[in-house]
């Protein structure tokens, strides 16, 4: 995957998510509800949805158990996150 498609807005929502899973019988996902990465990440509502859109389409998140709102990282998210923390794009 070409990483220069998170090397912005993206990576900043992913790297929310991902910063935010929580784990219970051995399932993860994100435990923060829209309006909640949205004041994370500074974004309005619509562009946070689609982002979020976005990184469904790249296949990074799904739904969780099929539920509105709910998301979980796929093993290609969790790939982006740390190939990118890993070579330094997007940190701080």
């Amino acid at each position: 995957m070409n990483l220069e498609l998170f090397a912005n807005d993206r990576y900043e929502v992913l790297k929310i998510l991902s910063a935010n899973q929580v784990t219970i019988k051995e399932e993860s996902y994100v435990s923060l509800s829209q309006q909640e990465i949205v004041h994370l990440a500074h974004y309005s509502k619509l562009k946070t949805n689609k982002i979020i859109n976005e990184l469904k389409d790249y296949g990074c998140v799904v739904p969780f158990q099929g539920k509105k709102g709910k998301y979980a990282l796929t093993e290609t998210g969790h790939k982006v996150v740390y190939a990118i923390q890993n070579i330094g794009v997007g940190n701080n």
